[in-house]
């Protein structure tokens, strides 16, 4: 089982009703009063140093309640039958070499979009001091060039320089060699097939990833309302359909109607018995809330906000979904800096509302500590690929990774840190229990009491604990005796942290288990 443990069993372990090893040597020996009380104290003190090692040193326990409750890793999702069926379904009668070029055309679009807004354009001061340090870049980089031209290459060698924030526009997957230039499109019928058959699996898998993880981080959060907007396909749909039972009413909002058509025609090719929603509906434009009951528990917006022109519609839509949060509300993006730039800003602007607190990725609610860095926020999710998700893209491989970056807010204050207030966790397990239990009774209820004798934590600690625990934002480097990670901690900082064997065999154990985006 995932809470046994690693040290070897205790000498003094019996099972229920039988008896010591020692009261059945006597069995079959003299019973002299003497060697009866001898080997009863001789018991008794190997009983009592074992369990004071234990609750000195501490078992190496396999994967501790803390690191299951913190662990974000679900592995590669793969879309439910019934869902892969529908799509199937609208994908079969359609032409196949249309659908692969719209899917060129379509990753050219957001391609295009993907990599960090250029600077210097504009008027202003901030834009004059941003050309004047392009220039000392340019400058700088013809002088390492100049540099290099001392240095002979060995045959077959290239020497390669790479400029940071030099980084061309990427070719066009349509028209090879031809640099493209930010645009977007919009979604028509072609298009929609074309997302339907290439993206659609991902942006499920990332959507049910996130909320697996509200769903974890917050036990008691059992949403009865969902509005997706920038719904497309429906994915958040039956994401938050297998993630959640008591939805009773979901609204998807998109601008496009034959993204919609097709949500629909999903929606009515999955058998009834596989459809727990019964309140779906989809309208095409999203009006301030009139009342409390247009509101939803949960607002989710996937893949959107990069989708809008401009920063100031942005804003305007980020304050329109936060009216319509009655409880939570989640805002996923791309994975590139300018997608995870969009996401911060939108944090930015609830948390300055102060009515809201952030669930994750972030452990606290200070400014965003990759701001103004040249790395950013953001996580990836693998997806199994359906067979035509694999012929739309060419592929021989029936997996992807899609990275994405996210935040989730909730209505109301923030959770007090234990630390701050005195209360360190092992603290508060002590005081669940004066004295502890027997290690044998410990080991008799392993749901109940942790190897070391105390209780173990409910879901609702573990949970107001986690708000402060550290989150790693890189895969973690795992070496020979040694575990290095980057997290961003509690304080609003980036740090990098190192795991070794010496210093905590318990820690170093949880470290190597350890994956990107857990806490």
């Amino acid at each position: 089982p995932d809470n046994m443990w690693i040290n070897p069993p205790a000498p003094f372990a019996q099972s229920p009703g039988e008896k010591p090893a020692w009261e059945e040597r006597l069995e079959k020996s003299d019973k002299q009063p003497e060697v009866i009380q001898s080997l009863a104290s001789l018991d008794k003190c190997i009983e009592d140093i074992y369990t004071q090692s234990l609750r000195t040193s501490g078992p190496i326990l396999r994967g501790t309640d803390e690191v299951r409750f913190g662990r974000k890793y679900i592995g590669m999702v793969e879309l439910p039958r019934y869902l892969s069926k529908a799509m199937d379904g609208l994908l079969e009668h359609a032409d196949k070499r249309q659908i692969r070029a719209d899917y060129l055309r379509l990753m050219d679009a957001l391609r295009s979009t993907g990599q960090v807004t250029p600077t210097g354009k504009g008027k202003g001061n901030k834009a004059a001091k941003e050309r004047v340090e392009q220039r000392d870049k340019d400058k700088a980089r013809d002088e390492l060039l100049d540099e290099l031209k001392l240095f002979k290459p060995l045959p077959g060698e290239r020497i390669q320089v790479v400029i940071p924030g030099s980084r061309p526009p990427p070719e066009s997957l349509v028209k090879p060699g031809t640099r493209l230039k930010p645009h977007t499109l919009e979604y028509g019928v072609a298009e929609t097939l074309a997302y339907l058959a290439a993206m659609a699996p991902a942006t499920y898998g990332v959507a049910y990833n996130i909320l697996q993880e509200l769903s974890t981080r917050i036990p008691g959060f059992k949403p009865q309302s969902v509005l997706d907007f920038g719904c497309g396909t429906g994915s958040v749909l039956w994401a938050a359909q297998e993630t959640f039972v008591d939805i009773e009413k979901y609204q998807g909002i998109d601008i496009s109607e034959e993204m919609l058509m097709c949500a629909e025609n999903i929606v009515s090719s999955v058998p009834d018995q596989d459809r727990r929603i019964k309140g779906i509906e989809f309208l095409r434009y999203l009006a301030p809330p009139t009342n409390e009951q247009s509101k939803a528990d949960l607002v989710i917006t996937s893949f959107a906000l990069s989708e809008l022109p401009t920063d100031d519609i942005r804003k305007t839509t980020i304050e329109t979904l936060w009216q319509y949060t009655r409880d939570t509300l989640v805002i996923v993006d791309r994975g590139t800096p300018d997608a995870a730039r969009i996401v911060s800003e939108a944090r930015d602007l609830i948390l300055d509302t102060k009515q809201a607190h952030t669930v994750a990725p972030f452990p606290n609610d200070l400014p965003d500590p990759t701001k103004d860095t040249p790395v950013w926020m953001y996580f990836s999710q693998r997806v199994q690929r359906p067979m035509f998700t694999m012929k739309t893209k060419h592929s021989k491989s029936n997996m992807e990774d899609l990275s994405y970056s996210y935040v989730v807010l909730r209505r109301g204050k923030r959770p007090e840190n234990p630390v701050l207030l005195g209360k360190s966790s092992v603290d508060s397990q002590q005081q669940q229990q004066q004295p502890p239990v027997s290690i044998s009774e410990a080991q008799s209820n392993p749901d109940k009491y942790l190897p070391t004798g105390y209780l173990r934590k409910t879901k609702e600690q573990l949970a107001s604990e986690a708000y402060f625990w550290p989150r790693i934002i890189l895969p973690p480097f795992k070496r020979k005796g040694h575990v290095t990670a980057e997290v961003c901690t509690v304080d609003g900082r980036i740090e990098r942290w190192v795991f070794t064997k010496s210093h905590n065999k318990q820690a170093y154990r949880d470290a190597r288990k350890a994956c990107w985006g857990d806490l």
